[in-house]
């Protein structure tokens, strides 16, 4: 028996567990437009599972990370991006859906 693809959800939440991503990233990696990808981006956000990894003055609003010497915006003079990162329970769906 094949095990069935991913749950577009799941995509996108494994497209952002390793490395901070923006909305543009996410839609090339994924082979998708922007715009289909907000609604569901908008439901993970309200759901807790991605967050925004954007800069406050002088430290990263998603607080200390071991994804900080990957994101683009800390320390960077450049303006923010809008990153997304995986939540805590964002990773606690991904392993789930690994097990199944």
């Amino acid at each position: 028996m094949t095990r069935a693809a991913s749950p577009p959800l799941a995509r996108i939440l494994g497209a952002v567990e390793t490395t901070p991503r923006t909305p543009a990233e996410l839609a090339r990696e994924l082979g998708s437009s922007e715009d289909a990808l907000s609604g569901m981006l908008a439901t993970l956000h309200a759901g807790g599972y991605v967050q925004e990894a954007m800069p406050e003055q002088g430290a990263c609003a998603c607080g200390p990370c071991a994804l900080k010497s990957l994101c683009r915006n800390a320390d960077s003079p450049a303006p923010a991006l809008p990153l997304l990162r995986l939540t805590p329970r964002g990773a606690a769906y991904l392993a789930r859906q690994a097990r199944t």
